[in-house]
């Protein structure tokens, strides 16, 4: 069910070119799932009347964080710029998050640029569960990696730039083992993957657990759909996509889907 509610801004910290706000609703937060999105109003008046969407990066019992990245969007400049103590109208959770079914013991959570922060969150509940848990993140620079400190000390780190030189190779080895020697990838082994990235990095994630499991197999990766929302409730139908067979409302069947619902392809 989906939440009209007021978030107060009780922290900001900047986080490489970031900023990372952190709101007190404990009715939302109670209630938000890794994955789902919130919308929030980025104004005192009715301009803009849309809302921006957000995936948190950090939940608890009270409180969530939400990242603002440099944009040129005023909204996001706005959000930035709120006083501390700013009560901001909220709508969530919006959608379908990411589940981690009984049965799991290795969990790959797997990402690219800024969505794969949208991560950190399901990292958190899966560690907490006693379940062994690996991160691969691909960022444009370390400054946008993920920092270690922000992770369990038992979760598997893997972190990939441009500036380490091979990224796609790089890529490849860590997720389907390198060709020249039997060690395996991540890939095979996870029982559960979870994935958080731009859309075109899911057809290659599908074509390398097909080279690993030699199929596609429903229940074994989750992703999220990086969509930006305008009601959240699939009134608008702004948020339709080509998933799940057909056109579909993301923001009711996602943001979290199979990837066999993706069907592999951007």
């Amino acid at each position: 069910m989906v939440l009209q509610t007021t978030a107060t801004l009780v922290a900001r910290a900047a986080v490489g070119r970031a900023q990372e706000l952190t709101l007190h609703a404990p009715a939302l937060a109670r209630v938000l799932v890794p994955g789902q999105a919130i919308l929030i109003k980025t104004s005192w008046g009715q301009d803009p009347y849309l809302r921006r969407t957000f995936y948190p990066v950090a939940i608890d019992d009270e409180t969530w964080s939400v990242r603002v990245p440099p944009s040129p969007d005023w909204g996001h400049a706005w959000l930035s710029a709120a006083p501390l103590g700013a009560e901001l109208d909220c709508l969530g959770p919006v959608g379908v998050g990411f589940n981690v079914p009984p049965g799991v013991r290795h969990v790959l959570c797997v990402g690219a640029d800024e969505p794969a922060w949208a991560l950190l969150p399901a990292v958190q509940v899966a560690e907490s569960r006693g379940l062994a848990v690996a991160l691969a993140v691909e960022a444009r620079s370390v400054r946008e990696l993920i920092p270690t400190q922000r992770l369990p000390a038992a979760v598997e780190y893997h972190a990939i730039t441009p500036d380490m030189g091979w990224p796609t190779q790089r890529w490849a080895e860590l997720l389907t083992g390198r060709a020249s020697t039997p060690e395996q990838g991540l890939l095979a082994w996870a029982d559960l993957v979870l994935a958080a990235a731009p859309l075109p990095f899911y057809s290659q994630l599908a074509e390398a657990m097909r080279r690993v499991r030699y199929d596609l197999a429903r229940g074994v990766v989750q992703v999220l759909y990086p969509a930006s929302f305008l009601c959240g409730v699939g009134a608008c139908q702004a948020c339709v996509a080509d998933v799940a067979g057909g056109r579909r409302r993301v923001c009711l069947r996602g943001p979290v889907f199979d990837l066999v619902e993706l069907g592999g392809r951007d």
